[in-house]
């Protein structure tokens, strides 16, 4: 027997699962033909003016046929593709109006990283917790709108934020903050703070609401995501130990509502902090806190 009738033999016999089976070309060129007729339907129902897949019924088109969304159609009088007059009456499309809901549809941030496309009712859940959607910047003096998945290099980039280690001990990890403030309008303008934990990014952001000054925590994610982390934060006068106020819950999502804050009175604030004299003409006002965080088990 020659050696290409005993490897033959072998291979044909063999168990082995590092060998992926070749797909049967019927199967490889349906793939194809079905992944090519999803783009061409996909394409039927893109509007030509913003290049987006049209997600809502009636689809309105020209008396060709040719469809736009109703955003951009309210901006026009002519069709976009042939140039033909929009009648009075306006005209839809119900062959595009049964295209709609048996195609997948890209998700909106697409173009910021998203290859998720999926059937409608399914779009609006995903886009709520797509890792690319749009969120202004954590910074009031930043007007900016990031993807999620660019956020966090954003902040520091720019300064938007302060990035922080953690003291990572047996019990806890934790970090100690000091900060300083002329009044407490002043909070409002202090960078949030920034960091890692097990593979998450937190940010911790002060601010002043009526007549509160407020913590919270937020992770870099889902509001699920928070949900696995217990975060306690705690402000304390240096002088006085003893005069603090803790506050222990989940980390909150980073654009979802804050439902974990902890909430000080201005009065009570301003016995917490600490007087320094800056010079003899200008005093500030010291405060410390301190973030603890663990994954809840």
């Amino acid at each position: 027997t020659s050696t290409r009738d005993i490897m033959g033999e072998l291979i044909l016999k063999s168990d082995y699962k590092g060998c992926n089976p070749v797909p049967p070309s019927s199967e490889v060129n349906h793939n194809a033909a079905a992944s090519s007729l999803v783009q061409h339907l996909q394409s039927l129902v893109t509007c030509p003016v913003c290049l987006g897949t049209i997600r809502a019924v009636p689809v309105l088109c020209c008396p060709s046929g040719h469809v736009t969304c109703s955003d951009c159609r309210a901006q026009l009088s002519s069709c976009p593709v042939c140039r033909a007059a929009y009648p009075r009456l306006e005209l839809v499309s119900h062959i595009a109006a049964g295209i709609i809901d048996q195609i997948p549809h890209p998700c909106k941030f697409k173009s910021y990283g998203c290859a998720q496309s999926l059937l409608l009712p399914t779009l609006p859940p995903h886009e709520a917790r797509c890792s690319y959607r749009l969120l202004k910047c954590p910074n009031i003096l930043c007007s900016r709108s990031i993807s999620l998945a660019g956020l966090y290099r954003h902040m520091i980039a720019n300064g938007c934020a302060s990035m922080h280690q953690l003291k990572v001990t047996a019990s806890v990890s934790s970090v100690f903050m000091t900060g300083r403030v002329k009044d407490l309008e002043e909070f409002q303008y202090k960078v949030p703070l920034v960091f890692s934990y097990e593979g998450y990014m937190f940010l911790i952001t002060k601010k002043k609401t009526g007549n509160f000054v407020q913590f919270s925590a937020s992770i870099l994610g889902s509001v699920e995501q928070g949900r696995q982390f217990t975060v306690t934060i705690v402000v304390f006068s240096e002088k006085m130990p003893s005069n603090m106020v803790e506050y222990k819950g989940f980390a909150n999502s980073i654009d979802g509502p804050a439902w974990c804050v902890l909430s000080i009175h201005k009065d009570h604030m301003i016995e917490i902090m600490d007087n320094v004299e800056e010079n003899e003409f200008q005093q500030s006002l010291k405060y410390h806190y301190k973030v603890k965080i663990s994954r809840n088990m």
